[in-house]
This record gives structure tokens, C-alpha cells and sequence, in this order.
């Protein structure tokens, strides 16, 4: 019985292994940064209302990838191409738009901004299809270890790739804003490989097809909308009465 309980352990621990996921969750905040989720919803009926967004690329731990080093789980992010779109968002008339700039997250290189690239049918671009590194930092001598178990450090399995802010217009009424992935033609992470008892420094696509985890910002009645609710409830009841 202690070895059908061993062998099945075995068998499960290499089944969530086979079946880890990674990707990137789209997420919004409407309380200045303090929490994040992919569901969150405002009342613009005082007004337009600013909301936080963020990109994060996650992996499950177990998560694996290969490069010409060898296979190893994956510790840490390392590299981005793509953009995201916003449906819903983005038209000006009805009082969206930006607060301030957009950023790339911790350990980036090179310039920290980005900029959304188009509007077009209800949908904002947001970025390009630069390659974005962000975590060179860690291929500095012994940096990467830090996150490498086989060093005794500690995978980062979540990262925050993109940040920025968004006003969203009391004007544009009741709807649904959608936050997701566009466009993506790279993806990246460090893994946990030692060549020569050193920490191997390439990276490469995680193991499997990315599962994305898309944001929804549900904007409430707008003060004409919520008129007209109230409208339709006193007719409803006149009808029940009748």
C-alpha cells in the first residue's frame, strides 16, 4: 500500500508537471495600485474615473523550457515582442484616455516607456512589436543564481512586464473594456541549467502554448443610464399593478 501511495505521488507530481502553465495575466486595479484582478468594475456616474492596468508574465512552478544547454524549469522572465489591445477604450470624445506614460516593469533595459501604437474600431493598440528585454541584469556574474534552487535561490514566477494608467470617460456610458494580448511573437524565461557549474544564461520559450488570462473593467451606468433604469422599473411596476 506505501508503494502504490509513493508510486501514484510520483505519477501526479509528473502530470502537474507535464500540464504547467504559463502565459500572461491582464490585469486592472480601481484602487490606486493597492490590489489587482482581472475582473474589476467602476461607477462613473460622478464622473470620469482613472484605473491602473498591468501586464504580468506567470509561470507555474514546474514549468519547464530547452535551450541548446540543456532543459531546466524555468526562474525567471527574460524577454517580450508583442502588444496588447483594449477594446472599448481609447476614444478621445468620450473622455478616455492616458494618465501620464506607460512603463516596461522592474529590471528592464534600455528606455523605460511605451506608447500605445493606434486606435482603430473601438480598440487601442498598446506597444509594438519591439523586442523588450527585462531581466538582463541577471545575466551579470552570479545574479541569476539568486532565483536558481540548484544555487539556493528562489524562482520569481510572476513578473510585471508593463504598467500605465487609463482615465476612463463618463461619456462613453455603460460597456465591457476587455484588456488582452494582440500580438506576441516572443516570450521568453530564464531556466534552472549549470554548465561547467555555472548558471546558464540563455533563455527560451517555456514548454506548451501560453494560456493568457485576459482583464475585464465592467463600467456601470453612466447618470443618464442609471434615469433610465428607474424609468423602467416605474413602468414595470405600473404594469404589475395593472
Amino acid at each position: 500500500m506505501k508503494n502504490f501511495v509513493l508510486g501514484l505521488t510520483a505519477i501526479c507530481g509528473i502530470a502537474a508537471s507535464a500540464n504547467a502553465a504559463w502565459g500572461f495575466k491582464y490585469q486592472f486595479s480601481t484602487d490606486g495600485g493597492a490590489t489587482y484582478g482581472a475582473l474589476r468594475s467602476i461607477d462613473v456616474s460622478g464622473g470620469d474615473v482613472n484605473v491602473k492596468f498591468r501586464v504580468v508574465a506567470y509561470a507555474d512552478e514546474g514549468t519547464t523550457t530547452t535551450t541548446a544547454s540543456g532543459t531546466g524549469p524555468v526562474v525567471a522572465y527574460g524577454r517580450y515582442t508583442g502588444s496588447e489591445r483594449m477594446t472599448n477604450w481609447g476614444n478621445s470624445s468620450n473622455g478616455d484616455n492616458f494618465v501620464g506614460l506607460m512603463t516596461r516593469g522592474a529590471m528592464t533595459s534600455g528606455g523605460t516607456t511605451y506608447l500605445n501604437s493606434s486606435f482603430s474600431a473601438g480598440n487601442s493598440i498598446l506597444g509594438n512589436t519591439a523586442a523588450t528585454s527585462f531581466a538582463s541584469q541577471l545575466l551579470l556574474s552570479g545574479a541569476l543564481a539568486a532565483y536558481c534552487p540548484s544555487s539556493g535561490g528562489t524562482p520569481q514566477l510572476e513578473w510585471v512586464i508593463r504598467t500605465g494608467e487609463i482615465k476612463v470617460g463618463a461619456a462613453g456610458g455603460t460597456r465591457t473594456i476587455n484588456f488582452g494580448n494582440n500580438q506576441r511573437t516572443q516570450s521568453t524565461w530564464y531556466h534552472d541549467v549549470l554548465v561547467n557549474g555555472v548558471q546558464d544564461v540563455t533563455t527560451g520559450t517555456p514548454a506548451g502554448g501560453a494560456t493568457d488570462i485576459g482583464g475585464t473593467l465592467e463600467v456601470v451606468p453612466a447618470p443618464g443610464a442609471f434615469a433610465l433604469i428607474g424609468l423602467g422599473g416605474l413602468v414595470a411596476a405600473r404594469r404589475r399593478r395593472a
